[in-house]
């Protein structure tokens, strides 16, 4: 049923152990640099491509070691059951693993160091940019907000009531719950009084049919907006014209924003604001500055005339990712999905690090089932502690370079771009202290390890609110009764 995850699990594990392993032999004829040589038929090696080399090599106790005059001597335990994987396979062999397995570490390394470039000086040119307002100044597009809401938190009111006070000509907003009980009901009144020339509708109850809660609350709603640009806003913000003005440009059917979060005291808070204006903006942000398809459904305002040629909103409901789906598909179709220059500011009211480690959990098993292989191995590998010590070892085979050390620099190095990157996004000062940043991001690092293994148990099924799900390769979604004993709880 997992096979796709419990594959990726393997590789990883595999790899770690054939590392470790590594690490531990004190024979050289592994040494990858060395077999480099070899196959280039330097003097010296003992190693000629095409030439029967037999001669050079003794036969201990069944295992083949090459009697070059620059191999230590190694001696074999004559129980070749304490052997283990070595008595597997031949030393030519292994070289030629342990050279594949080091180029994938150079290559990931590589990778993320260029990402992490193109972030850093990609983002001083792009964020917080305002657009050219002529574009609309003639004739500015009407903008149905969609405003999901479900109970009461300390920070809601302030949240809504900023979209009530948005200084933009032409909106409507929808505010949708989800039963005729929820508390925020009598907020939206009483902010209807308090604007009485907003143009505010309340949708009561969702649709039917559809398995995504958060899409089943704002059915009624997409249903209703008369403008052309919708905007599904969960968070509080006011850069609407940025966004319109950026739907202007040819052939773009999406604008979204990059998550990040207000400035809250709290521990768990720093941490929330840490991780997405760190560890997620540093690909977040340059896969979109190279025009990937990446984004999210945190605040993303579309064209609805687009989105109803495939279907319309109500139809990606079937899946948890409803905006993962919704942004493919828009891509697919030839349309252009661009980033604000602004970030959303989430109002985190109630966090917790219990919170945020089952929010992790509860995204990595949906990306687990939607890109299996990418988020159950070059995710892992691309986070600074795996790829770290993974890029030291094959640093310490192929260029001598002591691990420790290389460890040491890149998770420093890592660190402080993880900062430079935050301050970027913050764009002002930062309401915690370098030695409570330093703290919270080496617990961040340390947690992403832990959640990719927790997300790795029972990945197909998802707690989300009151209900459980299960997921299936691809996405599609079956909600569960809540009262099934074998569910999931994080």
């Amino acid at each position: 049923m997992y096979i796709h995850s419990l594959l990726s699990a393997a590789a990883c594990i595999i790899c770690s152990a054939v590392l470790l392993f590594s690490f531990s032999m004190p024979f050289r004829g592994f040494d990858c640099s060395r077999r480099i040589f070899q196959l280039l038929n330097v003097p010296g090696t003992g190693f000629t491509p095409g030439v029967n080399n037999n001669d050079n090599i003794n036969i201990i106790d069944g295992i083949r070691i090459r009697a070059d005059r620059d191999i230590q001597e190694y001696s074999v335990p004559s129980n070749h059951g304490t052997m283990g994987l070595y008595s597997l396979l031949d030393e030519q062999t292994w070289s030629y693993i342990v050279f594949f397995l080091g180029v994938i570490a150079l290559v990931l390394y590589a990778m993320s160091t260029f990402f992490i470039i193109v972030s850093q000086i990609g983002g001083r040119f792009i964020l917080f940019k305002k657009e050219d307002t002529a574009l609309i100044s003639d004739n500015v597009p009407g903008v149905s907000i969609i405003k999901p809401l479900m109970g009461i938190d300390p920070l809601l009111e302030i949240n809504l009531e900023s979209h009530f006070s948005i200084s933009y000509p032409k909106f409507e907003l929808l505010c949708c719950v989800q039963d005729d009980h929820d508390p925020a009901i009598n907020l939206v009144y009483k902010l209807k009084e308090k604007y009485p020339k907003v143009d505010c509708s309340l949708f009561i109850g969702g649709k039917d049919g559809i398995i995504n809660p958060m899409v089943h609350n704002m059915a009624p709603a997409y249903d209703h907006a008369k403008y052309e640009y919708v905007w599904i806003s969960t968070r509080s913000t006011d850069i609407m014209m940025d966004m319109a003005c950026k739907l202007q440009k040819p052939n773009v059917a999406l604008c979204h924003q990059m998550p990040f979060t207000t400035d809250q005291k709290g521990f768990a808070q720093t941490l929330e604001k840490t991780y997405f204006g760190g560890a997620f903006a540093r690909y977040y942000l340059a896969f979109n500055i190279l025009g990937l398809c990446c984004c999210t459904g945190m605040s993303y305002m579309f064209k609805k005339s687009a989105l109803d040629e495939l279907h319309g909103l109500n139809w990606f409901g079937k899946y948890l990712a409803e905006d993962f789906y919704l942004t493919h598909a828009l891509h697919e179709k030839g349309h252009r999905l661009v980033m604000s220059s602004y970030p959303a500011q989430q109002n985190l009211a109630q966090s917790a690090v219990v919170g945020y480690k089952n929010r992790m959990v509860r995204w990595l098993r949906l990306r687990l089932n939607m890109m299996p292989l990418v988020s159950g191995f070059l995710e892992p590998m691309t986070e600074c502690i795996p790829l770290g010590l993974y890029a030291a070892w094959a640093f310490y085979h192929f260029l001598g370079i002591n691990p420790y050390i290389f460890f040491a620099v890149h998770f420093c190095l890592w660190l402080i771009s993880d900062h430079l990157l935050l301050r970027l996004i913050q764009h002002g000062p930062l309401p915690f202290s370098k030695l409570q940043y330093t703290i919270v991001w080496i617990l961040r690092e340390v947690l992403a390890v832990w959640v990719f293994f927790v997300a790795l148990i029972s990945p197909r099924r998802i707690k989300w609110g009151k209900h459980t799900y299960k997921l299936s390769l691809g996405g599609h979604t079956e909600l569960l009764n809540t009262h099934d004993k074998g569910k999931v709880k994080l």
